[in-house]
């Protein structure tokens, strides 16, 4: 059996979670989180002038930003989700906190790893 401040300070932290939650969801229904872009990179179009004649001077106009899906970003946010969806779930029907297993939060580093490592290509490529 479990004591009762332990109980109440798990329910605590479920309404917070759900509070954020629920404000961050009234946020992006009323357009206050623009979301258009939130699954997406921007990155430069590939060019298709032709180079300059030598020693001509010209300014280089800013190059046009594609904007294309992320598939890293998509993971990250699913994993996310998934991994913290189950740990709550897990920890009401327990009535206490569970353990997260190592193999989730290898997989959320894995996750987010890739992430990283998209974004340091993408800096580099543009």
């Amino acid at each position: 059996m479990q004591n009762w401040p332990m109980y109440v300070l798990e329910w605590v932290l479920v309404v917070f979670v759900a509070l954020v939650g629920l404000i961050i969801l009234y946020k992006m229904l009323t357009d206050k989180i623009d979301l258009s872009s939130v699954l997406n990179e921007m990155t430069p179009a590939p060019s298709q002038n032709a180079a300059p004649a030598a020693g001509a001077i010209a300014a280089a106009p800013a190059a046009p930003v594609v904007s294309k899906a992320s598939l890293s970003r998509l993971q990250l946010l699913l994993f996310t989700f998934v991994i913290a969806g189950l740990y709550l779930a897990l920890s009401l029907a327990a009535q206490h906190m569970v353990d997260i297993p190592n193999q989730a939060l290898g997989l959320l580093g894995i996750s987010g790893g890739s992430f990283v490592v998209s974004k340091g290509i993408q800096a580099n490529a543009g």
